[in-house]
């Protein structure tokens, strides 16, 4: 009797241990928690799995996915067959597309395409100032045309210390795609200007020329004529762009931080409509606001002052949607052909609180998953639902209306072992029990 107590308390130590490291190893925790009980019924997916430290993806009208790594693009078919497309050490990649049997990715300062039918790959656009802050071009096509984001290189137009990568490119700034005139304005021991180099003093009524292209502006290639041009600038930094199904222009932008010579307390990220010509406002605006208003402090609380003498205007666009924090927004998709039940949802990722948002276009912001772990870099919708990147864990989710139901392989594959260790555990406690 107490050889058998002793056999069935082993037995059960033994199955506690083979679902701790099932637990572990196999069972990842990638529960969605719909948070918004009023959203329509929807399903969720994996679609392909071990995309570990994938940047961006594409897909083409045979259902065809290209994943894009830093230095490569991976295919996988429609039929499941997989390979690497091309690799290369030299590149850097950030964002790709899909077009007409090209693909064209951004990597660095310039922007590729790659041939898919003659294996070539060639480059469109070069000399993009991709090398301060916000170096990652992303880019959208829409039509004929590619829209490529360029980034501003410092926090709020001053370099200093904050700046590390001032120490290998010592003589970079920003550079602005129009003519401006400086207040000659300079911050900090060394006296750094505006739109100059670290330890570079600006003068009052400098004029800073335009040079083509510049930073913290949104460039327009046409696919036909090689034609490039600035569509709009002072966008400090844009974390990801769709479009409605009346072919605006949607941008996440990400607003000014508390750091650096120019230090901008109490901004947040925003999404605006970006249209062709106009000016946002950076870096002496934000949100439509000047800086000098009281929603904006600068180092020890202090008043804000403009480095730039003249604006284009006193009154730049404000943004449709403003977040509750900074540095939070990343990646952004329009529902424009209304997959997921709302026609023209802008669908972004929360990277602070970890959790995929809704907005309508007007009213509060729509929470509708959150995420237990993970890190998502992209989205972009399908004709069936709305697709998610996660680099970190190297998943592709699928998010579709539907039942709501938790289709990933992942969960399905513990409840197999688990179902497997019950049953051999009923099967001895049984023999036990005759012997």
């Amino acid at each position: 009797m107490v050889k058998n107590l002793f056999k069935i308390l082993l037995l059960f130590f033994c199955m506690i241990l083979i679902i701790f490291v099932l637990k572990k190893y196999y069972y990842k925790d990638y529960d969605f928690k719909n948070l918004n009980m009023n959203i329509k019924e929807l399903k969720y997916s994996i679609e392909y799995k071990g995309l570990k430290s994938a940047v961006d993806f594409t897909l083409d009208e045979q259902g065809n996915y290209y994943i894009a790594y830093k230095d490569k693009v991976q295919i996988i078919k429609d039929s499941g067959k997989s390979y690497y497309l091309f690799k290369s050490n030299d590149l850097n990649i950030n964002s790709i597309e899909y077009f007409n049997n090209k693909l064209y990715f951004s990597s660095d300062t310039k922007i590729y395409c790659y041939d898919i039918n003659n294996n070539k790959i060639f480059d469109i656009v070069r000399d993009i100032p991709n090398y301060g802050d916000y170096k990652n071009s992303i880019i959208r096509i829409k039509g004929n045309y590619i829209y490529i984001t360029v980034g501003a290189a410092t926090n709020s137009g001053v370099i200093g210390e904050d700046n590390k990568w001032v120490k290998e490119n010592p003589y970079a700034h920003d550079i602005s795609p129009k003519d401006i005139t400086l207040k000659g304005l300079n911050f900090g021991e060394f006296k750094t200007g505006a739109y100059q180099s670290y330890k570079t003093k600006s003068l009052e009524g400098q004029i800073i020329p335009q040079h083509f292209p510049g930073n913290s502006s949104v460039l327009i290639y046409n696919l036909n004529t090689g034609n490039i041009e600035t569509m709009a600038w002072g966008i400090r930094n844009i974390t990801g762009m769709d479009f409605t199904s009346d072919g605006k222009l949607i941008a996440a932008v990400g607003g000014m931080e508390n750091r650096g010579l120019r230090p901008i307390k109490g901004d947040t990220d925003y999404i605006y409509e970006i249209k062709k010509k106009n000016w946002y406002g950076w870096p002496d605006y934000s949100g439509g606001d000047p800086v000098t208003s009281p929603k904006f402090k600068g180092k020890s609380s202090s008043t804000i002052q403009f480095v730039l003498e003249n604006h284009p205007t006193t009154n730049p666009p404000a943004p449709i949607y403003q977040h509750k924090t900074v540095s939070s927004i990343k990646s952004l998709a329009v529902d424009n052909n209304e997959v997921l039940g709302i026609k023209n949802a802008m669908y972004f990722y929360d990277i602070i609180n970890k959790e995929l948002c809704r907005f309508n276009g007007t009213g509060s912001i729509k929470d509708n998953i959150k995420f237990n772990k993970g890190d998502v870099c992209s989205l972009k919708f399908n004709k069936k639902g709305l697709l998610i990147l996660d680099q970190k864990e190297g998943y592709l989710y699928s998010i579709e209306k539907g039942n709501v139901t938790n289709n990933f392989k992942a969960e399905r594959k513990i409840y197999i072992y688990l179902l497997i260790v019950a049953v051999m555990s009923i099967i001895i406690l049984l023999k036990f029990q005759k012997d």
